[in-house]
């Protein structure tokens, strides 16, 4: 049976407990990354900000509801606590794979923009690809190459060898497995600090949290 077959799309109504993408019988190692050794070591987690607080959030990149975490939640947090330093938010890539066919390819492709743009404290253009990428939905590799080229300062052949190479897939490796350690098993979670988000998709709820942690 095709894997997608058994993912769920919830929408943020209803129950919050579900909200987001998630695989019903358990999220498991995609194929794609099966028998790759995880090298935790191979890119820093990119960030933004720099406050005492951490907003650890953990996204699929196909995923309905992390694109809309990124096009209405991410936002709300940057303008009204990162551009303060009011916390230091940080991405983990955790691709369940929501689409089969693009999850990894996506999140290969925006670790070979930070790899040819930042540096070990800087993501350089990561964020703003991965912003490009998931506004396309769930873009072909061409596109994905499309998207380096119109939207970064990234030379764009490093994302299409990545993509023929699965260059980053010891990065998506290791960060499916500290997901899977930690108990994540949707997409997206958000943890402030140590305490799980109840609605990942409800920036003040998100703001509230920190603040309250400060």
């Amino acid at each position: 049976m095709n894997r997608r077959s058994f993912l769920t799309v919830t929408a943020a109504t209803g129950s919050v407990a579900l909200a987001g993408c998630s695989a019903l019988f358990g999220a498991s190692l995609p194929d794609e990354l099966d028998g790759v050794d995880p090298d935790p070591d191979q890119l820093p987690t990119p960030t933004v900000g720099s406050g005492t607080v951490s907003i650890d959030v953990y996204e699929d990149l196909a995923c309905p509801s992390c694109q809309e975490f990124q096009a209405a939640v991410f936002p709300e947090l940057e303008a009204r606590l990162l551009e303060d330093d009011g916390a230091i938010y940080r991405h983990h890539d955790f691709p369940l794979p929501a689409d089969e066919e693009r999850s990894i390819p996506m999140a290969n492709a925006a670790r070979a923009v930070q790899s040819a743009s930042g540096t070990e404290d800087d993501p350089g253009e990561f964020f703003e690809y991965k912003r490009f990428a998931m506004d396309a939905g769930t873009p072909s590799d061409e596109e994905l190459v499309e998207i380096a080229d119109a939207e970064t300062d990234a030379d764009p052949s490093v994302v299409e060898d990545a993509l023929e190479e699965g260059a980053y897939y010891p990065t998506l490796t290791a960060e499916w497995e500290d997901a899977d350690d930690r108990g994540v098993d949707r997409t997206p979670t958000v943890f402030v600090d140590d305490e799980e988000v109840e609605d990942p998709l409800d920036a003040d709820e998100i703001i509230t949290m920190v603040e309250e942690t400060v």
